[in-house]
């Protein structure tokens, strides 16, 4: 898999995407990204429609899911499975990226939350230092069941622990 070296959003590429949201109509149709990308150089369809909903749309809401969001989510993946964009016009507060990483890091019950062993952090350190901060790839070969965010948030804690002032009395 290749990856792409992120880098930030220019003004001028925000004005840009502007411009191309407005020359299309119905953008939030997800057919629609492809296009709208070929008006900003550089940048891919799931690029902008990223930036789009992460930075530019109004409608949409942004911070902590409300309970009643979490439950119109589960009521949209029990009716539409993990497409996301039918989910997302389901749940009609939430964009498809939002409600995808929602599901996938918390709501989902097939997330392993068993506490982790010694030898499970242990086994976490070695691949962080194999696989670099590759979360998703970490998991998928190491931990099944689960999520990148959980190996992630490990990690720092296991380094902070070790760094902490109580260790060092």
């Amino acid at each position: 898999m290749l990856y792409r070296e992120r880098r930030s959003w220019t003004e001028q590429e925000d004005q840009l995407l502007r411009d191309a949201v407005d020359l299309e109509p119905g953008s939030i149709n997800p057919s629609k990204w492809h296009a709208i990308a070929k008006h900003v150089p550089s940048r891919t369809n799931k690029d902008c429609r990223k930036r789009w909903f992460a930075k530019m749309a109004s409608d949409v809401v942004k911070g902590g899911w409300a309970p009643e969001e979490d439950e119109k989510l589960v009521q949209a993946i029990e009716k539409y499975g993990t497409r996301w964009s039918l989910v997302s016009a389901y749940v009609q507060t939430r964009n498809s990226d939002q409600c995808a990483k929602r599901w996938t890091d918390t709501l989902n019950p097939m997330i392993d939350r068993t506490r982790w062993s010694p030898e499970a952090d242990a086994l976490l350190l070695n691949a962080v230092k194999e696989h670099g901060k590759l979360w998703t790839k970490i998991v998928r070969i190491y931990f099944p069941g689960r999520t990148g965010l959980a190996a992630k948030n490990r990690s720092v804690s296991i380094k902070l622990r070790a760094y902490s002032p109580l260790n060092h009395l």
